[in-house]
């Protein structure tokens, strides 16, 4: 039941297959990230005699130890991470993040809301009173002790999430800086999550950004998420 209160740490539902393929020499990964999916990706990789360089990725992100499990695999390889569509969630937190290079269509979406350090969760009424019922001592829960219970909970991949950005070298803020309070307010009716200029990526330690026909303007994507860029100080 908490599970479902664990909006930051959610990916964007998606019931399709997910599709790994080789074309034009680069690994493809398009759909929802998962361990079966890696796993055919890390198969595919090593029947090829010639490995490829490139892993490009549409994804609207999954599970965050099927991420970092990904990212890590990307980094030990020292791949290059190609988006020409979008990256979402876990996609952007650990794989996009993990690339050598990080190459970019003028309009790709790599879109952030939230990580294992997010400390913001929804608690609706309704979901508190579920929460309660489900309790066989009767016992009422309030929001400070949903938000205990989820932090033992998630405890485990937060120590793990911590070790994956220290090897990466990269902030692990980046997943969560558009949930303060600052950038809470001035976030456009609608936003899903947020996205990073090259330099501002670059102050969280994800450099080697290159952009296919610059200059990068995301708010030019066809797609329906509402993705905003946020200054960082």
């Amino acid at each position: 039941m908490l599970a479902a209160v664990l909006y930051p740490l959610q990916a964007r539902a998606s019931d399709e297959e997910t599709h790994v393929y080789l074309a034009d020499g680069e690994l493809n990964y398009v759909g929802s990230l998962s361990a079966e999916a890696n796993a055919r990706l890390f198969a595919l990789y090593s029947s090829q005699q010639t490995k490829p360089t490139t892993l490009a990725i549409r994804s609207p992100g999954g599970n965050t130890v099927v991420g970092m499990e990904l990212g890590t695999w990307v980094h030990e390889n020292k791949l290059d991470v190609k988006v020409l569509e979008g990256c979402y969630s876990s996609c952007a937190n650990y794989v996009f993040t993990a690339g050598r290079r990080k190459i970019v269509s003028n309009f790709a979406h790599i879109g952030y809301h939230g990580g294992m350090s997010s400390m913001s969760f929804k608690f609706d009424d309704a979901t508190l009173a579920a929460l309660s019922d489900a309790r066989k001592d009767g016992e009422k829960i309030t929001r400070e002790n949903a938000l205990a219970a989820i932090k033992k909970m998630i405890a485990p991949q937060l120590e793990l999430e911590e070790k994956y950005f220290a090897m990466i070298g990269v902030q692990q803020r980046i997943t969560t800086l558009g949930q303060s309070d600052e950038h809470r307010k001035a976030a456009p009716k609608g936003a899903e999550g947020w996205t990073y200029s090259i330099p501002d990526f670059a102050k969280f330690g994800v450099a080697n950004i290159e952009v296919i026909n610059p200059p990068w303007r995301p708010e030019h994507n066809p797609s329906r998420n509402v993705i905003y860029q946020l200054s960082v100080e």
